[in-house]
C-alpha cells in the first residue's frame, strides 16, 4: 500500500504561505517539546520560491529533523519515513485547502493515532502537547483540545484561552480571554487544534467554504453536531503573531462574507432571516458612517457582504 510509512502516535500539521522566518522559528520551538513520539507534515501553499528555499536551506543545515520534500499531486506515492515531510501545493488553497493536504492524507493513511493542527507563526511551550494529551484522557467525549494563547510580543497577555463562543443572534464568533471562564467552548481556534484521528475521520477535512476566517468555527459547529465536547488544556501555551501575513482589509472583506456562509449553513431558517436584517443594516450603517474618513474600509465591508450573500444564494 502507497503512503503509509511515516508513523508516529502525533501527526503536526503546519501551513507556510510566505511565512518562512515563522515557520523556521515554529520548528526550531517544536524541537524542545517534552513529548517525542511525533513528525511533521509542513505544507506549502503555493509560496514565492524564496520561502520554499528558505525552508529548503534550514532543513538542509539542521540536524534534528530528518526531512522530505514532495509535491501534493505526488504525496500518495511517497515511500520514505522521515520525521519531517515537506510538502509543496501547486495552489494557494487558503487556510482550509492548504491545510486539508495533510489532513486528508492522514485521514486516509494509518499513520498516527492523533493530530494537531498549528499555525506556523506560533512558538509553543515545552508542556504543550503533553498538556493536550492530559486534557484529552481526563474528559469523556471530546473532539478537539485548544491551548492558551499568549500574545508573541506580550508573553504575560492571553490573546485567548484556545477557545470561543457564538453570538447566534449576530452571527459573531468571540474569542474567550479569561481562563476557566467556561468547561467546554463553541469552537476551538484554528491556530491550535488538537484530536484523536479517529474524530478527525468522523467530522472530515476543513470546510473550503471559506478559503480564510470562520473554518475552524464551522468544523468546531460540526464536531458539536455530531455530539462532541470541545475544550481547551489547563496549562502549556502558545505565543500567536496573530495575523503576521494577512491585511487587515482581507481580514474585513473575509469576515463578513463567511460570517453570514456560516449563519446559512448552521442556523435554522427563522434565526438566518432575522441574522440578515441585522447584517445588512449594520454595514449599511457602517459603511455611511465611515465613507468620508475610511473610503476603502466602507467598500470592502459592502463587498464582502455582497459576496457572503451571493455565496448563499
Amino acid at each position: 500500500m502507497k503512503g503509509i510509512l511515516i508513523k508516529s502516535k502525533l501527526s503536526i500539521v503546519l501551513l507556510n504561505w510566505n511565512g518562512h522566518e515563522d515557520t523556521v522559528e515554529c520548528l526550531n520551538s517544536l524541537k524542545n517539546l517534552g513529548y517525542g513520539d511525533f513528525n511533521i507534515y509542513l505544507v506549502d501553499n503555493n509560496s514565492q520560491r524564496n520561502s520554499v528555499e528558505y525552508i529548503s536551506d534550514y532543513l538542509e543545515n539542521q540536524d534534528y529533523y530528518s526531512h522530505a520534500m514532495v509535491t501534493s499531486n505526488k504525496l500518495d506515492d511517497y515511500t520514505d519515513d522521515v520525521d519531517l515531510l515537506f510538502i509543496l501545493n501547486d495552489v494557494n488553497a487558503g487556510f482550509a485547502g492548504g491545510n486539508n493536504v495533510a489532513l486528508e492524507y492522514l485521514i486516509k493513511y494509518d499513520v498516527c493515532e492523533y493530530v494537531l493542527l498549528l499555525n506556523n507563526d506560533t512558538v509553543v511551550s515545552s508542556d504543550f502537547v503533553n498538556a493536550l494529551f492530559d486534557k484529552y484522557n481526563q474528559e469523556d467525549n471530546v473532539a478537539f483540545v485548544g491551548a492558551t494563547h499568549y500574545y508573541y510580543d506580550d508573553n504575560n497577555s492571553i490573546q485567548t484561552v484556545g477557545g470561543g463562543i457564538i453570538d447566534w443572534k449576530h452571527g459573531e464568533c468571540m474569542a474567550v480571554r479569561q481562563k476557566n471562564q467556561y468547561d467546554t467552548y463553541d469552537f476551538i481556534t484554528g491556530s491550535c487544534v488538537f484530536m484523536p484521528i479517529a474524530v478527525l475521520r468522523e467530522v472530515g477535512p476543513i470546510s473550503t467554504d471559506y478559503f480564510m476566517y470562520w473554518e475552524d468555527v464551522d468544523w468546531s459547529t460540526v464536531a458539536h453536531k455530531k455530539g462532541y465536547n470541545l475544550v481547551v488544556s489547563d496549562y502549556g501555551c502558545i505565543y500567536h503573531k496573530e495575523g503576521s501575513s494577512i491585511k487587515s482589509l482581507s481580514r474585513i472583506y473575509y469576515h463578513t462574507a463567511n460570517r453570514i456562509l456560516f449563519m446559512k449553513k448552521h442556523s435554522d431558517r427563522n434565526r438566518y432571516h432575522k441574522f440578515i436584517i441585522y447584517m445588512v443594516l449594520y454595514v449599511l450603517k457602517e459603511s455611511l458612517t465611515n465613507i468620508l474618513k475610511n473610503r476603502q474600509y466602507s467598500k470592502v465591508l459592502i463587498k464582502g457582504l455582497m459576496a457572503g450573500l451571493k455565496k448563499v444564494q
